[in-house]
């Protein structure tokens, strides 16, 4: 791979995430081989490519084959070497690098966008223009880019994502306003397609202990996804899709590695090490990370003298993956100790995580994942797919004691998981069905229990099955429909109102001309509740928190209409989105008298929104952008004796944007830019001036992050990441100020 690639491609694939949020240009026409993603197609020559500025053509009709294009279950094949050129896998187009000429660089990125492949919107591979939802594909060295070291501090810098970090360390991600509280989760984190949504909680985990390691890229749909996942895809999902074996193999060699090393102040390193190889039919990877800091001293208080040394992590993981023919094993473990300060704020209502205030709680985590997964062609018309999976953690507190020094608090619980999948794609002309089945296990032995209740009560078995079928009329029409039923079996002491869900879907994609997509989309999504929500008592200093076994599951109905929009002959891409939820019975957590508060439904909300995005290639300059803004109108609405109000964490505005460049053909540098208007947290505080009792308000505040490196040799790349450019001092929890300005140094290499 030619150095000259590391730095053109963060600039060419970054434009992808800007872009591909609402999937939707209409497809160039190719060749059977280069129409498939399973790897096995040839780039085509770029004699092939259309000409300069020639609009692209509307998608042909379904080939002579069975088996379309977005067949396969898998995610884009690895056609072209990685990294970074990971972002471009699975789509099958000449090499923007190959020619001199800008304009062909700029009819490769409009095919990019066109041909692109994602497997998460409908459990099957899928070109980005037939996918209804609005679906982000963020390349691994996008995230990268961004200088982050956990999944909610990078995945804030994309269209319509959400990033709350508060006491102990806790770190909530949500989209369009559905904000979680930390002991429940309204999105739904999977790993290659298996869930990693904690047993007890139902959040995951966005911090340090689930590593952005050996990352192909990640899909987020934004919208309700319970069609085909079930709870939890409430307000969206979120896809990690790991790079596979074959991944790192270039050039025809039987074997690839690379490797990574960042250091920087607060004495923070991040290394990664991953190998692969392949013999005979056999390919296995093996891969190191390992991460390190003592953190930003965030609650130094020098009017008491306090230092706080509280803010430490150190996390390593080590994962294997071995893959013969159709079948693939893969296991992980990851072992991490984190500092969970406390803050200066004590608030029971909203945020049961701002009752931990003491400095030295310290937490010990370990996590075991497994899975074996077999993707097999049976006949020219059917695919099939099965996986089976278990997840097991260890998490130990241990939480400093304020009355008794000598003695902390070390509660520890445990989670088990193990779960499997089936399911079959079924080809018959112009309609694809997917069809199939899931189950999950869960026990979750945690002591902080109501009364009545033993270790073996919290345990839950969900079985769902899906259809979800998309037919093509037209070659300009994509019609599709879906709908997943989940019969939930939970200890009738544990969920006395337990009921089952369906949930269905259906949805239109219109390329009206090969500069014009509309699509329209109607979803219905639930959150059961989660274990915690139903069974927990637990103390925390000065704070009770008890479950609700009479919780009703959560609803959402969903209403989204958008349009693509290519002018000034496709050098720019315009985005419009509005949407509409009205989710029902929200859970959150009320005070009952003093400092014991319950979770209870506490009524109905509506999120009217608009999402506006436009991106631009310019070859010329070697350069891409891209800006978008969201606008929510986000209401509890009135329930009991509660008046109308905003919805916590929800601002009206939001702004991302993003700029990308190259220097020649030896240095590039990337631009992350966020604004987030004022929102409202759930704590109160009272009001000096009046005396009385208020929510709090936190203010607007602005955040920006870049890199900039250089190609030393080939294969050899440095760089500089820098993290709050500005040093804007704002929280995103009331009370927990986040870092401060950062940076840090990166190496990578790769053969």
């Amino acid at each position: 791979m030619h150095s000259t690639r590391i730095a053109w491609l963060p600039a060419l694939v970054g434009l992808m995430c800007g872009l591909t949020a609402h999937a939707g240009t209409p497809q160039t026409k190719s060749t059977p081989a280069a129409a498939t993603s399973t790897g096995t197609g040839t780039s085509t020559a770029t004699s092939d490519a259309p000409k300069a500025r020639k609009p692209l053509p509307l998608p042909p009709p379904a080939s002579s084959s069975n088996v379309p294009q977005r067949a396969p279950f898998t995610g884009p094949a690895a056609s072209r070497p990685l990294p970074p050129p990971s972002a471009l896998a699975g789509v099958d187009i000449p090499d923007p690098l190959a020619a001199a000429e800008a304009s062909a660089l700029e009819e490769s990125v409009q095919q990019l966008l066109s041909e692109a492949v994602v497997s998460t919107a409908s459990k099957r591979s899928q070109r980005i223009a037939d996918v209804p939802m609005t679906i982000s594909w963020i390349p691994a060295e996008e995230l990268e880019g961004t200088g982050q070291f956990t999944l909610c501090e990078a995945i804030q810098y994309f269209p319509g994502m959400e990033c709350r970090r508060g006491a102990m360390r806790k770190a909530a991600v949500s989209a369009r306003g559905l904000g979680s509280n930390y002991l429940s989760n309204r999105l739904l984190l999977l790993q290659d397609g298996r869930p990693l949504t904690d047993p007890w909680t139902g959040q995951f985990y966005a911090d340090e202990t689930t590593p952005l390691a050996n990352l192909k890229q990640i899909e987020v749909i934004r919208g309700p996804g319970s069609s085909l996942y079930g709870s939890n895809a409430f307000s969206g999902v979120i896809n990690m899709i790991q790079r596979q074996p074959k991944d790192l193999m270039q050039d025809g060699r039987d074997w690839g590695a690379d490797t990574r090393l960042l250091f920087g102040q607060d004495r923070t390193w991040r290394a990664q090490a991953t190998a692969a190889g392949r013999g005979g039919p056999v390919e296995a990877l093996v891969s190191y990370y390992g991460f390190g800091s003592d953190g930003p001293q965030l609650f130094n208080d020098p009017k008491i003298g306090r230092v706080d040394t509280n803010e430490d992590s150190l996390v390593h993981q080590v994962s294997g993956k071995v893959a013969v023919k159709g079948l693939t094993l893969d296991a992980n473990f990851t072992s991490g100790e984190i500092g969970r300060p406390g803050g200066h704020q004590i608030s029971t209502v909203g945020n049961c995580g701002r009752c931990h205030y003491t400095a030295d709680d310290v937490e010990h985590v370990q996590n075991f994942n497994a899975s074996a997964q077999l993707d097999q062609q049976v006949t020219d018309n059917l695919r099939v797919f099965a996986q089976a999976y278990t997840f097991f953690k260890r998490r130990e507190v241990v939480m400093e004691n304020v009355f008794n020094e000598e003695n902390p608090q070390s509660p520890l619980g445990k989670r088990r998981r193990i779960g499997g999948e089936a399911r079959g794609l079924l080809t018959l002309g112009d309609l694809t069905v997917t069809f199939g089945g899931d189950y999950k296990n869960d026990l979750v032995n945690n002591p902080n229990v109501l009364p009545g209740l033993s270790l073996d009560d919290t345990r839950q078995d969900i079985l769902g099955g899906f259809l979800d079928a998309e037919y093509r009329p037209l070659s300009q029409l994509v019609v599709s429909a879906g709908a997943r039923y989940d019969k939930y079996m939970i200890p009738e002491k544990v969920w006395q109102a337990r009921t089952d869900q369906l949930s269905p879907r259906a949805s239109v994609v219109f390329h009206a001309r090969p500069e014009l997509t509309f699509r329209a989309n109607y979803g219905r999504a639930f959150r059961a509740p989660t274990l915690a929500e139903l069974a927990i008592n637990q103390q925390m200093y000065a704070a009770t928190l008890i479950g609700n076994g009479n919780l009703r599951a959560e609803t959402l109905d969903t209403v989204e209409a958008s349009v693509d929009f290519w002018p000034f002959e496709r050098t720019v891409r315009l985005t419009g989105t509005g949407f509409y939820n009205l989710a029902r019975n929200f859970i959150n957590q009320e005070i009952l008298f003093g400092s014991t508060s319950q979770f209870k439904n506490i009524g109905d909300a509506r999120v009217a929104g608009f999402e506006a995005e436009a991106a631009a290639q310019v070859a010329a300059i070697n350069s891409s952008f891209d800006v978008s803004y969201q606008f929510l109108d986000a209401r509890a609405l009135a329930f009991e004796n509660r008046p109308e109000r905003p919805l916590d964490y929800a601002p009206q505005h939001r702004i991302y944007a993003r700029g990308r460049t190259n220097f020649g053909k030896f240095a590039f540098a990337e631009l992350y830019a966020l604004y987030v208007g004022e929102r409202f947290d759930p704590g109160y505080q009272v009001n000096v001036d009046s005396g009385k009792l208020e929510q709090v308000k936190l203010p607007g505040y602005f955040t920006a992050t870049a890199r900039v490196g250089a190609n030393v040799t080939k294969g050899l790349t440095v760089s500089v990441l820098g993290s709050n450019l500005f040093n804007a001092k704002y929280e995103e929890s009331h009370g927990f100020p986040a870092p401060p300005l950062s940076l840090f140094s990166e190496i990578k290499f790769q053969y």
